[in-house]
């Protein structure tokens, strides 16, 4: 008998016949071997059967499941833990990888630390074959007195991946990951685990995240996102990363969602000044930013009214 507790690895794959090999290998590298890989094939073109046989382990586990118009990596996701058997649940995407003391370094933190899981810092990637010293690093870290979850992730960017994430088992199969949602899939989870779970933090980056190119942005799910939890978000935070969707909409010509954007990053104007109110509006002639500035002076002199009364 293994005194070891078992972690269940889960790996969601579509299409990954290019990088699931070199994932599989980092899972199987790590210093910490009592291990269950469960892939969960979401309808690929090319099964990866062939890509699993090679390594000839048993501890490898391969599910395919019907891909539809709702699946996604979420579906694969829950599938994959709905079927695992580990006391600890790790999750990899397909074009991700572990350094060899991931797994020993998690489950350490974790026991040491009494909490329910952990998210962490990540090397980020757009190539197999650099270096890991070569790397650029995002360093996870505390959240600060007073700062909501969802606030430290919209200000991070990446500061809790979803291959960075090691949880028990009981508190993962709790809250799952939602199916409908394909943007902002790991900021989800993570502000729905924090809210009933105890999590910490993992500095000492050991993931490899590979910054994939080309994937279509789903801004609907980004802005249900974002709806659902406008409560907890600050509104310095609130426009500012509004300000970069729109910008970033802007230039992929995503013109309906850089609309939404626009209003949205104007929503709180005291905490924006003239001119980036004015780089928001981005007016179309000398009348229109007159108008703007005006609109703008009232809102400020409204609010300092509101204030002082």
């Amino acid at each position: 008998m293994n005194p070891l507790p078992l972690i269940s690895i889960i790996i969601p794959a579509y299409n990954a016949q290019k990088t699931l090999s070199l994932t599989i290998s980092s899972a199987l590298r790590q210093t910490y071997s009592n291990i269950e890989i469960i892939v969960v094939d979401d309808g690929s073109d090319i099964s990866p059967e062939k890509i699993i046989d090679q390594f000839g382990d048993n501890r490898i586990s391969l599910f395919r499941i019907e891909r539809t118009n709702a699946s996604n990596a979420n579906v694969a996701r829950n599938f994959g833990i709905s079927k695992s058997k580990g006391e600890y649940v790790a999750m990899l995407d397909a074009d991700d990888r572990w350094l060899e003391n991931h797994l020993h370094d998690c489950l350490t933190l974790l026991q040491e630390s009494g909490a329910d899981g952990l998210y962490g810092s990540s090397f980020l990637t757009k190539t197999q074959s650099v270096e890991i010293d070569q790397l650029p690093v995002v360093h996870a870290r505390e959240l600060k007195k007073g700062e909501s979850m969802v606030d430290y992730l919209l200000s991070m960017g990446r500061g809790a991946q979803t291959p960075t994430l090691f949880t028990t088992a009981r508190s993962m199969k709790d809250i799952l990951w939602d199916p409908d949602l394909i943007d902002h899939q790991d900021y989800d989870f993570v502000v729905r685990f924090y809210k009933k779970y105890k999590m910490t933090v993992k500095k000492e980056p050991t993931v490899i995240v590979s910054l994939s190119s080309g994937r279509a942005s789903h801004y609907e799910t980004c802005i249900r996102f974002v709806e659902d939890n406008i409560k907890n978000i600050d509104p310095f935070v609130y426009v500012r990363y509004n300000f970069n969707m729109y910008k970033r909409t802007r230039m992929q010509k995503e013109y309906k969602f850089a609309s939404y954007f626009q209003k949205e990053a104007t929503r709180y104007k005291e905490y924006i000044s003239y001119l980036q109110y004015i780089s928001i509006c981005n007016p179309e002639s000398r009348i229109r930013e007159w108008v703007n500035k005006f609109k703008y002076i009232f809102y400020i002199l409204r609010m300092k009214t509101d204030v002082n009364s």
